[in-house]
């Protein structure tokens, strides 16, 4: 037995937040009870302005990309963005030690 999809019309903003990777995708309605998802989020790839920021993930933000972007951007939505800059796939890279750049386009 397959299951149900429909493509909704309604836009992803109305579940996430602006700041969210997801915010461009379309809305998936699956299975018998309408659940939902999204669409698969592609990856860009990080064009470098030339005039980012670097900083060392120390100890206390380790595996925190989210604490990072609160600090850095004033609220923790961006994570996702420093670990794209990042070419980071997992947080569990997010480690201590690990020179980063800081993207300057958060929007």
């Amino acid at each position: 037995m397959s299951v149900p999809i429909t493509l909704s019309p309604i836009s992803a903003s109305k579940f996430v937040t602006p700041a969210s990777r997801y915010i461009k995708q379309n809305v998936i309605y699956y299975g018998p009870n309408n659940l939902i998802a999204f669409d698969t989020y592609i990856r860009k790839p990080y064009v470098p302005q030339g005039n980012e920021k670097v900083m060392m993930i120390s100890k206390g933000v380790e595996y925190r990309p989210d604490l990072v972007s609160n600090v850095v951007f004033g609220f923790p939505d961006n994570w996702w963005r420093i670990m794209e800059a990042n070419q980071m796939i997992d947080i569990l890279e997010f480690k201590a030690g690990v020179t980063i750049i800081l993207p300057n386009q958060i929007i």
